[in-house]
This record gives C-alpha cells, sequence and structure tokens, in this order.
C-alpha cells in the first residue's frame, strides 16, 4: 500500500542493499573486518544478513562468530538448508567435527540426497580414519552421481584403507575408464 509506510520500507531496503554492496566489495579487497562492519551498521535481525555474516566471518577464520551467525540464520529460516551447510564450514575448520556431523545431519532431514552435507560428511569420516563410514557416505554419493571421479576417488580409498581391496580395484577402474592416468586411481592394487 503506498504512503509513508511504504516509503519508509524502501527507504530501508534501499539502505540494506548498499550496505550488502559495500560489503560485497570490501570482501573483494580482502577486508573482511570492515565487510562484517558494513552489515552490523545495519542493526537488524535478518537471514540474508546473518546468513553474509556467517561467511565472512568464516572468510575472517573467526570461527564461533561465523557459527553463531549461521545458527542464528538456520533459526530464522528453518526450511533453509544453506546455513546449515554454511555451518558446516567453520565448525570443519575449528575440527569440531561432531557438530559439523550434526549440520549435516540437520540438513539431510531437510534435504536427503543433499551433494554437499553428503560430501562434507564423507570427508570428515576419511579424515578421521572412519574409512567404513566414509565408504557409506561416499556410497550413497556413487549411486547418484556415478561419474563423478572426485567421489569415487573418496569411495575407492575409502574402501582399501578399509581393507576392501576388490571393491577399491573396481572403483579405482571406473575412474581410470573415466580420467585417463589419474595419478590418485594408479594403485598397486
Amino acid at each position: 500500500i503506498p504512503g509513508p509506510r511504504a516509503s519508509a520500507e524502501g527507504d530501508r531496503t534501499d539502505v540494506r542493499a548498499a550496505q550488502f554492496a559495500v560489503s560485497y566489495k570490501q570482501e573483494a579487497a580482502g577486508e573482511m573486518s570492515a565487510a562484517v562492519r558494513s552489515l552490523e551498521e545495519l542493526k537488524i535481525d535478518d537471514y540474508f544478513v546473518h546468513l553474509r555474516l556467517g561467511w565472512l566471518h568464516y572468510r575472517g577464520e573467526t570461527w564461533n562468530d561465523s557459527a553463531a551467525h549461521y545458527r542464528k540464520a538456520a533459526r530464522l529460516a528453518p526450511q533453509a538448508v544453506e546455513p546449515l551447510l554454511g555451518l558446516m564450514l567453520p565448525l570443519q575448520a575449528a575440527g569440531r567435527f561432531d557438530e559439523a556431523m550434526g549440520a549435516g545431519q540437520s540438513v539431510l532431514r531437510l534435504d536427503p540426497g543433499n551433494y554437499t552435507a553428503l560430501s562434507r560428511m564423507a570427508w570428515m569420516r576419511y579424515s578421521r580414519k572412519d574409512y567404513k563410514k566414509a565408504a557409506s557416505l561416499y556410497m550413497r554419493l556413487v549411486e547418484r552421481y556415478p561419474a563423478d571421479v572426485e567421489m569415487l576417488l573418496g569411495l575407492g580409498w575409502s574402501l582399501k584403507l578399509d581393507g576392501r581391496t576388490k571393491g577399491a580395484s573396481e572403483i579405482f577402474q571406473r575412474v581410470l575408464l573415466l580420467s585417463p592416468g589419474n595419478p590418485r586411481a594408479q594403485t598397486d592394487l
């Protein structure tokens, strides 16, 4: 409805857009703290602001602040997957793998076949030497994306390190079909 309220709302939207533009420019220049301040000046409890602040704090390597903003964004949009995927990043970077896995599980409750969540969770299991669970997660991805060389390699190495050399050899052969000469698939199995 036109009138003073609509005009005030429009002005607020213009200010918000301008602050976002400034923060993008500052981020491009590598000025993460300035980009954060540009959005904090808005002093609003907004999904997009918290999502962006989560990203900027992640880029600035302030993991706890990043996680807090991603969690706030997730509360503001409970059906959204992106803040939960974002939350996985600072938690992984901080070595808080159990919490990152929990965020991944939350993504999978909303979007059961989410590629990003499954691949991050598989990598976390692999990096923690839980090769059996890593293989299971990589297998879920390979079932959906049979020609994804990176996920095939994750599956092959998980199987190999779990002692399942026959299955690993089959996977590495598939990788070599799709990516001839791939050095990560050329093993002595």
